[in-house]
């Protein structure tokens, strides 16, 4: 499982920001790169607020806002796997934003320094059905502010470096245990301009104790007519644009995060969420800097895992609460303070 915190890609999970070239290359080559900050949490089923926003994701400095609804779905118990008559359906609120504090380029060396802003938010609404005993809540809240930076180093590598705070509750009492902090550095690699990789570390605090776990960067996409995007493990897609105003692309995506709850099973607080889907994305540009994103397709995977803010608990084997295979619809606006091209 995964922490992952995305630059300029639309949060949770949750932080922004564009590595561009210097000014002295060449026009072409002159571009934004999406950096994914990825934290490997071996066998770990607690997970940090990915990119709530979906297909609404931002690609550099602006706000995007979503919605998403789930119908319902039933209920798989983890003892023995089977699917009860309990239903669970779900609408989930999100927001992102992304602001450029500055932008430096040393025009003799052509090395880049950059200071960047990023906040998101996520409210999702439970409507629970038929359940013998309380298992999920009846509401969650993910909120997160991040600071990031990154300066260029030698021979195409670069440092980012972020710190990010956030609240993820269930409303039903906010303390101290709500809140969780991530931060950390990526020594990134920008191969060519269509791919990249990276390796950090960084810290958490989402098991109680502060802990230092590896990071791990990968990027790859193509600029044919059929492009192909891979940002590892947010989604993989596949695009293609319509005409000037309209592209369609098929995607699937990873989405979780982690979040202190007062009343899971047994007692145990730290509630991981993970869901896998894969959905066609519409987006129409209304202006050089106004989207429209409409998005329906299928959840593959839900699940929910309940345990105590505890290291010792890390690698223990906890039980999976499963909601069946179900279909979403999606659709958000986006407002992108450069123009699009």
């Amino acid at each position: 499982m995964w922490v992952m915190v995305s630059s300029f890609k639309g949060l949770k999970n949750t932080c922004i920001m564009t590595l561009q070239r210097a000014q002295h290359l060449p026009k072409q080559q002159k571009k934004g790169y999406t950096c994914l900050l990825i934290i490997l949490f071996a066998f770990s089923p607690v997970q940090r607020l990915w990119a709530q926003l979906g297909a609404t994701s931002l690609s550099g400095p602006g706000i995007g806002i979503s919605v998403d609804y789930l119908p319902a779905s039933r209920y798989i118990r983890p003892e023995d796997s089977v699917k009860t008559h309990s239903t669970t359906s779900q609408q989930r609120y999100n927001f992102g934003a992304a602001f450029m504090l500055s932008n430096r380029v040393d025009t003799a060396t052509g090395k880049v320094r950059t200071w960047s802003l990023a906040a998101s938010g996520s409210y999702t609404k439970f409507i629970n059905e038929d359940y013998e005993h309380s298992i999920l809540p009846e509401e969650l809240l993910g909120t997160q502010l991040a600071l990031l930076h990154y300066r260029s180093l030698h021979n195409r590598w670069g440092m980012m470096s972020i710190l990010s705070v956030g609240l993820f509750s269930d409303m039903e009492k906010i303390d101290k245990e709500d809140i969780f902090i991530n931060g950390g550095v990526l020594f990134i690699k920008q191969h060519n301009r269509r791919f990249s990789y990276g390796i950090g570390a960084m810290f958490t605090n989402t098991f109680g104790t502060p802990m230092l776990l590896p990071a791990f960067l990968i990027k790859w996409q193509t600029d044919s007519k059929f492009r192909i995007d891979i940002n590892f493990p947010e989604k993989l897609s596949v695009s293609s644009k319509l005409n000037k105003q309209t592209d369609l692309a098929l995607a699937f995506r990873m989405q979780g995060s982690s979040y202190d709850v007062e009343n899971g099973p047994d007692k145990k607080r730290l509630m991981g969420y993970s869901q896998m889907s894969i959905g066609l994305e519409n987006t129409w540009h209304l202006t050089k800097h106004i989207d429209f994103v409409a998005t329906g397709g299928s959840i593959l995977y839900s699940g929910f895992t309940f345990q105590n803010k505890k290291l010792s608990e890390m690698f223990s084997e906890k039980p999976m609460h499963r909601m069946a295979t179900n279909y979403f619809f999606s659709g958000g606006l986006r407002w992108n303070f450069q123009a699009g091209k």
